[in-house]
């Protein structure tokens, strides 16, 4: 799908190479050891939808023919997190990534071109089922305070309902609206398969990939020009982002009853870790504390 946001910012800015923070090293025993997900200080936009500058450094914006298309996430280096669909029919030298960009068209740092191109070999594209893909790039990516790489779960935790996910994006701010320049943030709660399966998508066209994300009565969401973005939440004490979700697809932008569907991206972890081989990733294990959210009887 494609998509857009409306709403809350959440303060997520990332300490800086300047204040002392290594993102990545090797420790003694050879195994890779680095920081992500990481949440600085800085002020919010108080009932904006504006994202702060470098709130989300792991989030990259998908050109293709000079125009913002899709998002993704970094993880390493060398590789970007993205949906399936953002990259069906679509050749690697098509696409460009533009990284640490508030305004994604003016105030970017890098841009990189795509190497290879590594889709779900079972990505459905009538179901969206398994909607996931890595991209290599062709020249790793220097991490620093506007580029730095997303935690992705350890698996420990499978179960993420009652979480208040975080998403970023330059979709569109409304169901008929352009997208926006500036990158845009929102919140929105993780619904438990039971809720997902009762909302008016009917409980066949959720499959165990699938993550529900959003408020029952609506208005809150990703829309067209976030899809393959990521859905976050915060873990462990110190509150770093561990990404567990793609935006994927939905039926409109925040509808009532009608909540964002995102890969679920645990089900994906060991897809993901045969691909990057012996790349330099970072895991935080989760410490997620469910909250209770009504949801319609359907």
């Amino acid at each position: 799908m494609v998509y857009l946001l409306e709403s809350l910012t959440i303060i997520l800015i990332l300490c800086s190479i300047s204040q002392g923070l290594e993102l990545k090293k090797l420790s003694r025993n050879g195994k890779c050891d680095c920081v992500c997900g990481v949440r600085g200080r800085g002020n919010r936009i108080v009932g904006g939808h504006i994202a702060t500058p470098n709130e989300f450094p792991w989030t990259v914006g998908l050109f293709r023919q000079g125009k913002l298309y899709c998002g993704a996430t970094v993880i390493s280096e060398n590789y970007l997190l993205t949906a399936a669909h953002c990259v069906d029919g679509i050749s690697a030298y098509e696409i460009r990534a533009y990284f640490g960009g508030h305004n994604i068209t003016q105030d970017y740092t890098d841009i990189r071109r795509v190497k290879k191109i590594h889709a779900h070999e079972k990505f459905n594209i009538f179901s969206f089922d398994n909607d996931v893909a890595l991209l290599e790039l062709q020249k790793s990516v220097k991490f620093g305070p506007k580029v730095q790489p997303a935690c992705l779960p350890d698996g420990s935790v499978k179960e993420f309902s009652g979480s208040e996910g975080i998403v970023a994006g330059w979709g569109r701010t409304a169901e008929k609206q352009q997208t926006s320049p500036l990158l845009q943030t929102v919140t929105v709660p993780v619904w438990s398969r039971e809720e997902c399966a009762n909302a008016g998508y009917g409980n066949k066209r959720i499959t165990e990939n699938m993550i529900c994300s959003g408020y029952p009565e609506g208005g809150k969401d990703a829309c067209q020009g976030d899809s393959g973005g990521s859905l976050g939440v915060p873990s462990g004490p110190s509150g770093n982002v561990q990404i567990i979700g793609i935006v994927s697809w939905g039926r409109g932008c925040g509808r009532k009853n009608l909540p964002g569907i995102y890969t679920n991206v645990v089900n994906y972890l060991p897809w993901i870790h045969k691909r990057l081989g012996n790349e330099c990733m970072c895991t935080q294990r989760p410490s997620i504390k469910s909250n209770a959210i009504k949801f319609p009887d359907n």
